[in-house]
């Protein structure tokens, strides 16, 4: 071997013995979705959702124009069969409001009371926010 690849082998058997381990730091996963209770226990959660968590959902919102009328796609039913709507006050916050449905005609619904107009709702995928509000669906 020629002079100059001793050096070379030295210089890196020289580095390599040198290195010591980096152990590895445990990384805490952020939770996709922040929940806050409501005012008492009959109250709505308010669940606050990374931009990633809505993206993985594939939530789908509209501006309520007609407070009297919304899409049937909206509308879940709790346990007890009560219809709800999730409203998205802000970007990434959801809380569920409670209807009253007097008709259902083809995909819309017919309310006696609900969101009012401009309120912004879920019309994909609240089933979804139901089941983390809940615990249902291994979300908690």
């Amino acid at each position: 071997m020629r002079r100059s690849t001793w050096w070379v082998v030295l210089a890196v058997a020289a580095v390599t013995t040198g290195c010591t381990a980096v152990e590895a730091t445990p990384h805490e996963p952020l939770p996709a979705v922040t929940i806050v209770d409501g005012a008492d226990d009959s109250a709505p959660k308010t669940l606050s959702l990374t931009a990633d968590a809505v993206r993985r959902l594939e939530l789908t919102t509209v501006v309520v124009e007609d407070p009297a009328r919304v899409p049937y796609s909206a509308v879940l039913y709790d346990k007890t069969g009560k219809p709800w709507v999730y409203s998205n006050p802000e970007e990434r916050t959801f809380i569920r409001v409670p209807v009253t449905i007097t008709r259902v005609e083809d995909d819309a619904v017919n309310l006696s009371a609900g969101p009012p107009r401009g309120t912004r709702i879920v019309t994909r995928a609240a089933i979804k926010l139901y089941g983390a509000e809940t615990g249902v669906g291994g979300g908690h």
